[in-house]
């Protein structure tokens, strides 16, 4: 069931050198000295495929698997990271660092609710599902 589609945001120091840019691409993104979250996520495999879409091979300065950690490293100004833009808003992030789109002409990648086909669902699979397609038309772009 598909909820959204993914878009990405470059995350930099607020003095950063990327001055007044309002967006940047994937192969500017990566040039730079990148923080991602570790290779065995999926947030960081589609971050990855966008990537070497662009004609770069993904070479992280530093991994976490700590979100937090890496917000802590983009804003020291040494490092950059790129992040989904719903977790970007949904944490304020927008206000200690910039948050820059990355344009790509590609079709963003859906994110969805994958639920294996049962009868009768596990009430609380049943509810889940119920629920995310009550909000699905909101969030699906």
């Amino acid at each position: 069931m598909p909820l959204y589609r993914e878009e990405y945001r470059l995350l930099v120091s607020k003095d950063d050198g990327f001055g007044d840019r309002e967006q940047a691409t994937w192969r500017e993104v990566g040039q730079m000295p990148l923080c991602l979250l570790t290779a065995d996520t999926q947030n960081r495999r589609l971050i990855d495929s966008r990537l070497r879409a662009a004609g770069c091979e993904p070479a992280p300065m530093l991994t976490s698997d700590s979100v937090t950690v890496l917000f802590s490293h983009v804003r020291s100004g040494q490092w950059a990271s790129v992040a989904p833009a719903r977790l970007v808003e949904a944490l304020g992030l927008a206000h200690e660092v910039r948050a820059l789109p990355i344009i790509d002409d590609a079709p963003q990648p859906i994110i969805a609710l994958v639920v294996p086909r049962r009868e009768p669902l596990p009430p609380l699979t049943a509810a889940l599902v119920t629920e995310a397609r009550r909000l699905a038309a909101d969030l699906y772009r």
